[in-house]
């Protein structure tokens, strides 16, 4: 039975249980927003990030995203056939598209937002300000070190 508990268990390692917070977070957020507006929580990732980078090019929003060419020609098409997203030609590269969230995306993605800091309140509704705060800070040191870590 010792040895038992010396295992290691892996709900009790903190990158997992903050891959199973984010993941549990994203399912209840894509449930809530799937159906209604016809995008998967890759297309969601794809409008939020473009939201805060654009105009950009696809390649560099799928670096920012760590979405291989698939994924991002995946999201891309649904959201071009949703009419979330606009595209032109870079004028000074013609190989390159730029992007941007269209008018009714930039509408879908406001809406989404909402649902997300929604969900985000109701998660930290037990802590107090400062432990929200102090969260929030210790996720940005871990951020960092990952950072650190991957660059060393």
């Amino acid at each position: 039975m010792a040895e038992q508990e010396n295992l290691f268990n892996i709900r009790d390692w903190v990158p997992y249980q903050l891959w199973r917070l984010s993941q549990e977070a994203g399912y209840i957020l894509e449930d809530n927003y799937s159906l209604k507006y016809n995008i998967n929580g890759e297309s969601w990732r794809f409008m939020a990030m473009l939201a805060s980078s654009a105009p950009i090019s696809a390649k560099a929003l799928g670096a920012h995203l760590d979405m291989d060419q698939v994924q991002v020609t995946r999201a891309l098409n649904k959201l071009l056939d949703n009419g979330y997203i606009s595209r032109r030609t870079d004028p000074n590269d013609r190989r390159k598209v730029i992007l941007n969230l269209s008018e009714k995306g930039a509408g879908v993605y406001g809406a989404i937002v909402d649902m997300a800091m929604n969900l985000e309140h109701k998660l930290l509704a037990e802590m107090t300000e400062k432990e929200r705060g102090d969260f929030k800070g210790i996720l940005k040191r871990l951020l960092g070190n990952v950072e650190k870590i991957r660059n060393s």
